[in-house]
């Protein structure tokens, strides 16, 4: 019994914790108009990028990213409760430095070039790319 009240002890800490780790994310999405479904991978590493990728990206109007280039940035990956029109749900990547928002994106599965700036939610709806 102690056994298992450690183990709900240490449960509830960790939850708390990430739930407390991610509230600005999901005011941050929010604001755009997207909703977390859930978490899906952080990972750490020194931002770089080749320039044809670059250019992809700030094609879709991701054009944050150059102003970071060889930084240390964590990547959070998050599920979105949206989903393409084809049934499948959308991704958000948000990026830090030192704990703080730099930017982020979305991956839309079923799409080509499949990122899109996270402010483009009625744009992909008007052009049906995503569901209302």
């Amino acid at each position: 019994m102690r056994m298992f009240l450690i183990l709900v002890g240490i449960l509830f800490v960790s939850t708390c914790s990430k739930e407390n780790l991610n509230e600005q994310h999901e005011v941050y999405l929010s604001n755009k108009g997207w909703e977390i479904r859930e978490s899906i991978e952080v990972e750490t590493y020194i931002l770089d990028i080749p320039d044809e990728m670059l250019s992809n990206y700030e094609a879709s109007g991701i054009t944050f990213l150059n102003e970071y280039l060889g930084e240390e940035i964590t990547q959070h990956s998050y599920e979105l409760k949206e989903e393409d029109v084809e049934g499948e749900r959308l991704k958000a990547v948000i990026l830090e430095v030192k704990e703080e928002i730099i930017g982020g994106y979305g991956i839309l599965p079923s799409w080509s070039p499949g990122t899109f700036n996270l402010d483009d939610q009625e744009r992909l709806i008007n052009e049906q790319k995503i569901k209302q």
